[in-house]
Order: C-alpha cells, then structure tokens, then sequence
C-alpha cells in the first residue's frame, strides 16, 4: 500500500508492476512480519542500462543522420527556389 500512495494506480495495478520487475530479476522481495520489502537488485539494472545506452547511442546517431540529409534535402530545395525565381525575372526582362 505504502508503494501505491504516491502514484494515480490501484494497489493491484501497483502489484503486478512488482511482479513483472521481479520476474525480470530487477528488484527483489523479502519478508518482515507482515511486510514485503522489496530491494532494488543493482547487477541487472547495470546491465538494463548499460544494454538501453547502447540503443540510444545508435538511435541518436541515425537521427544525426536523418538531421543531416533533411538539412541537405531542404538546402537543395532553397537553391531550386532560388533557380527558378531568376529564370522568371529573366524572362521577364527580356
């Protein structure tokens, strides 16, 4: 119950959170009394991290890339503009 104060989610929402967290070796649970302490396990969320660090390094390199080819396509774009504008102006001169 104490877990579920602070969140807008029921206790049962709150316990099958635990659960899947558990399942996944992320966090431990032990017994006091009539209490379920649970323990966050250090070893498997290095790893999570270091496992999620990977994917945004690669994710932020293609956006990089995707940067750079939609800066060159709207460059591109700007000098055709800017063709085509002076094709008209000197049509129109002569």
């Amino acid at each position: 119950m104490e877990l579920a104060e602070p969140f807008a989610m029921s206790q049962p929402a709150i316990s099958k959170h635990l659960k899947v967290l558990e399942r996944a070796g992320l966090i431990s649970r032990g017994r006091d009394a009539q209490r379920r302490p649970r323990r966050l396990e250090a070893k498997p969320l290095a790893e999570a991290t270091e496992w999620l660090e990977s994917y945004r390094q690669f994710w932020e390199a293609r956006f990089q890339q995707l940067d750079a080819v939609l800066h060159d396509l709207k460059t591109q774009s700007h000098r055709n503009q800017m063709n085509t504008k002076k094709k008209n102006t000197s049509r129109t001169k002569g």
